[in-house]
């Protein structure tokens, strides 16, 4: 049976290939000229797809380790209610959240506590507290790394110096993040709610087809 990384790496190859093209595509189509592979830009994008591929797997497989599941409609119904709203602002309320502790007044004394530890179950994590933090490293984490090492990988491959790549990467970073914040979140949501984890990336990829193609023609195709 074919690793799920395997699949992965397959898939998520073939789609950065296909968005590499469209950029070559319409990079000609603009200049008016006739379509023309350019083999050395494809292989240059598809070799930083082949070096990134994996880290993202395992990065994504780590975050479902130590914030696992899904959130409820029951969650979700009970942030988005009235009284939800109504108490928005409180801090408290959104520190709820994030908090994996019951109440104060309904913990149990400490005779309670000690008759019953054997027996009591694990507490299970909020799913909205696990969404919430997949979504925030992902916006953070995850978007700064991958766009530092997307400028420098892609640079290198062209024959460029590591000084050169780093500094492209200061002059760089603030549009591309610009540019990737305008899809990403709601890929992330739709990712950290209905998608299985080793299937993040390729979804990732597919929804970021055109992402590619803004990658590519950054890149120069």
């Amino acid at each position: 049976m074919t690793s799920p990384l395997i699949v992965t790496f397959v898939q998520a190859t073939i789609l950065n290939a296909i968005s590499n093209v469209l950029a070559q595509l319409i990079d000609q189509r603009n200049n008016k000229a006739p379509f023309t592979l350019n083999t050395v830009a494809l292989l240059q994008f598809v070799g930083y797809g082949i070096l990134i591929v994996p880290p993202n797997f395992y990065w994504q497989r780590a975050l479902e380790a130590r914030y696992p599941g899904f959130p409820t409609r029951a969650e979700f119904s009970k942030v988005f209610s009235l009284r939800s709203l109504k108490s928005i602002c409180s801090p408290r309320s959104w520190l709820s959240i994030f908090s994996r502790a019951p109440p104060e007044d309904s913990l149990p004394s400490h005779k309670e506590k000690e008759k019953h530890v054997r027996w009591a179950p694990r507490t299970q994590p909020s799913g909205l507290r696990s969404f919430v933090m997949k979504f925030f490293f992902d916006q953070t984490a995850a978007s700064i790394v991958n766009l530092v090492l997307f400028v420098v990988v892609i640079n290198l491959l062209k024959g460029e110096s590591l000084k050169k790549s780093w500094d492209l990467v200061v002059l760089d970073f603030r549009p591309l993040m610009s540019a990737r914040l305008k899809y990403r979140p709601l890929v992330s949501v739709l990712m950290y709610t209905v998608i299985p984890v080793d299937r993040r990336v390729v979804f990732g990829s597919a929804c970021g087809v055109i992402w590619g193609v803004y990658l590519s023609l950054y890149a120069g195709v």
